[in-house]
């Protein structure tokens, strides 16, 4: 913020929290856009922190989703069911031949490939099984943004009740995990993201108060309960303790996230809260809403979404199983080509969304993000050269608008790694990442 000092304005670090605690209290600290007056140094362009998005289609793509091309060029024609992107053509990259380099999850499907897309678990541990053993991308990202927001990371996860989930398998419907190799279940759904962001509003702050004080009474017996067993116990079954008491740690953080935005005078934009049988196509495309004014807001800087795949046929009056859809024949293929158009639809109005909404130095939201849309495989059971989209200008030194084609079987944690020393330039290396992606991370 500037102050007037000897006749000269002189800018005097004083961050939002601050202010705001100072002026309309603590609670409304994160619920308002940035202010260019009130920036700080952090990672980000202009005092304005970089948002990170990971998104994942299951099942892969139909094969005409790839653009044509043999070289890294700037000069490629879209796909055919590319035609909803031709506004943002300057603003994404497709990203091919990188791959997933570790073997699928021990007795699981190729299928579940979406399960380790953002870490590439299973080349960094091959015995690691259907637990993965390093944490995803998206929790790295959240250690650099996520200490100033209400939600370090936001962790979406696939409304699918099929029993392959989404391309993740049994009980695993989002994308991330935690530092210590512990799966996240994540928001399922609109509905439920919905109230994890506005909270309970139709409760007095009374009966909130005396909500939270009892589920807190709660999870501290709980806690003590566990500690006092801890000592009897082998050492195995102490690492299991040790994941379930940081999985009750999360519920405890989450629970005080939601009396705190409940209890806030101030709120998001106001959006109606959605019907409770939401789903398909609206459910997507209300998540997309719900994820840029989550954005706009500053509550999350890092977000993963899984999408689900079989309530999106549905809707799209498409019959075909998102199993038989991913073998890419006769019917499957030709709801593989709707469900690949209708996602990319979407994605574009996610776009146009985040250009609508306009940050302190003057460029938009999308600027000031990179988001990633992918799929743990390319198609059937390949798990080579994965369709990915790249996104978004990071505030800055990231060149979009290309088809960049790297050797085959480059490894997908190359990509991670560029969008993280993005974040944080001092990082060397990132898992099995072999070098920086420098068609599209210029500086």
């Amino acid at each position: 913020m500037y102050f007037k000092q000897n006749n000269k304005y002189t800018m005097t670090e004083y961050t939002r929290r601050k202010f705001l605690a100072k002026s309309v209290g603590s609670a409304a600290a994160l619920i308002l856009p940035q202010f260019q007056s009130l920036a700080r140094a952090q990672t980000g362009v202009n005092g304005i922190p970089t948002r990170t998005v990971y998104m994942s289609m299951g099942f892969g793509v139909s094969k005409g989703w790839f653009p044509k091309g043999s070289k890294t060029s700037s000069d490629w024609a879209l796909p055919e069911m590319f035609e909803s992107m031709k506004a943002h053509k300057d603003d994404i990259s497709i990203v091919q031949n990188l791959s997933l380099k570790g073997p699928p999850p021990k007795k699981a499907p190729a299928h579940y490939a979406g399960l380790h897309l953002l870490n590439d678990a299973a080349a960094i541990d091959p015995k690691y099984g259907h637990n993965a053993s390093i944490a995803t991308c998206d929790q790295v990202a959240a250690e650099y943004l996520g200490r100033d927001t209400k939600f370090p990371s936001l962790v979406i996860a696939a409304i699918d009740n099929t029993s392959l989930k989404g391309g993740n398998g049994k009980g695993m419907r989002s994308i991330s995990w935690n530092k210590e190799g512990r799966h996240m279940s994540g928001i399922q759904g609109s509905l439920k993201l919905y109230t994890a962001l506005y909270g309970n509003r139709n409760l007095g702050k009374e009966k909130l108060a005396s909500q939270f004080a009892q589920k807190k009474s709660i999870m501290d017996f709980l806690v003590r309960d566990i500690k006092s067993l801890n000592s009897k116990l082998s050492k195995g079954d102490q690492q299991v303790l040790d994941q379930y008491t940081s999985s009750l740690r999360e519920v405890e953080l989450n629970l005080a996230r939601s009396f705190d935005l409940s209890s806030e005078t101030g709120s998001l934009q106001h959006l109606e809260k959605p019907p409770e049988d939401i789903s398909g196509i609206d459910d997507v495309k209300l998540t997309y809403d719900l994820m840029a004014l989550a954005m706009e807001a500053d509550y999350t800087r890092v977000i993963s979404y899984m999408l689900g795949v079989d309530p999106l046929l549905k809707s799209m009056d498409i019959s075909v199983s998102s199993h038989d859809m991913s073998h890419d024949r006769g019917a499957g293929k030709a709801a593989h080509i709707a469900r690949d158009t209708k996602n990319l639809e979407m994605l574009s109005y996610f776009f146009d969304k985040l250009k609508a909404i306009q940050q302190p130095d003057g460029n938009s939201l999308f600027h000031h993000s990179m988001i990633t849309f992918a799929s743990g495989l390319r198609y059937r059971h390949t798990r080579g050269n994965l369709p990915i989209l790249f996104a978004g200008h990071g505030g800055g030194g990231i060149k979009q608008g290309m088809n960049v084609i790297h050797k085959a079987n480059t490894p997908i944690n190359n990509l991670w790694f560029s969008q993280l020393r993005h974040l944080n330039p001092k990082l060397e290396k990132w898992h099995n990442s072999q070098n920086n992606v420098s068609d599209i991370f210029i500086s």
